[in-house]
């Protein structure tokens, strides 16, 4: 019976095939799209690529809050200059905050909730770029008419408002996640660290106590050769204590 599993020929070439392009399609163009779009993602900023959204210029529904295009330098069709030039700002920015290294492959999941971070600050700019142009905070909802058709509002926070208080409550969160994430990866190194220098003090400390102790018998044995050396071998009678035989 063939063995099988990941480790067998047959499981090796499994997984190669896998990790082939041409295991999802076996259309040229397609598979050079891939390979393309393996390098793309493999850049500095590639999780990123799908996070600004595209120019619009003049339909862009931001473009009253936006530089760029009062500079008439929105680039129509492209990606959003501004918060491209905001996702690397805020990426390195955290990486150098965090001391991640974008390189080391242990920190792709310290990347990865980074990444959330930056997208929730996108997120929190494009309600910024909303407030900025609706300005007020406050809006009229209509909630019903009345059957002489006048509307019947009710005062109400701007859906921007709502929304972004829920992107900073969902930032605070992957924040102390990420926080407390390396935390636990510290603190587990460093409580290994200190139970390790904590074994080897015992362990000194239990050498030079039997040591110490070894010194002080071997004192207290040669003392008593010494007083044994020094003493009188005089012979004492004793009498011992006992009933006259006469009696």
């Amino acid at each position: 019976m063939s063995r099988t599993g990941p480790k067998t020929e047959a499981g090796k070439l499994v997984v190669s095939q896998n990790l082939n392009p041409t295991a999802w399609t076996q259309n040229p163009n397609a598979v050079q799209a891939i390979e393309v779009a393996k390098r793309l993602r493999n850049t500095k900023h590639g999780l990123y690529a799908s996070v600004p959204i595209i120019c619009k210029s003049n339909g862009c529904p931001y473009k009253d809050s936006c530089q760029l295009f009062q500079m008439q330098l929105a680039p129509h069709g492209e990606k959003c200059p501004i918060e491209i030039a905001a996702i690397e700002d805020l990426f390195d920015r955290y990486i150098t905050a965090l001391k991640i290294d974008r390189d080391d492959p242990n920190s792709t999941v310290d990347l990865i909730m980074v990444k959330e971070v930056v997208d929730l600050d996108i997120q929190i700019l494009r309600c910024d770029n909303k407030m900025a142009i609706d300005a007020d905070f406050i809006i009229e909802n209509t909630v019903s008419v009345t059957e002489d058709g006048d509307a019947l509002t009710r005062s109400e926070l701007h859906p921007a408002v709502e929304y972004k208080q829920k992107l900073l409550a969902s930032k605070h969160k992957t924040l102390q996640l990420l926080n407390s994430t390396r935390k636990d990866r510290e603190g587990s190194k460093t409580t290994f660290v200190l139970d390790a220098s904590q074994r080897a003090a015992e362990m000194l400390k239990l050498q030079n106590d039997l040591k110490k102790l070894e010194e002080e018998e071997q004192e207290a044995e040669e003392a008593y050769y010494r007083r044994m050396a020094q003493s009188n071998n005089t012979i004492i009678d004793v009498e011992p204590i006992g009933l006259d035989e006469t009696e």
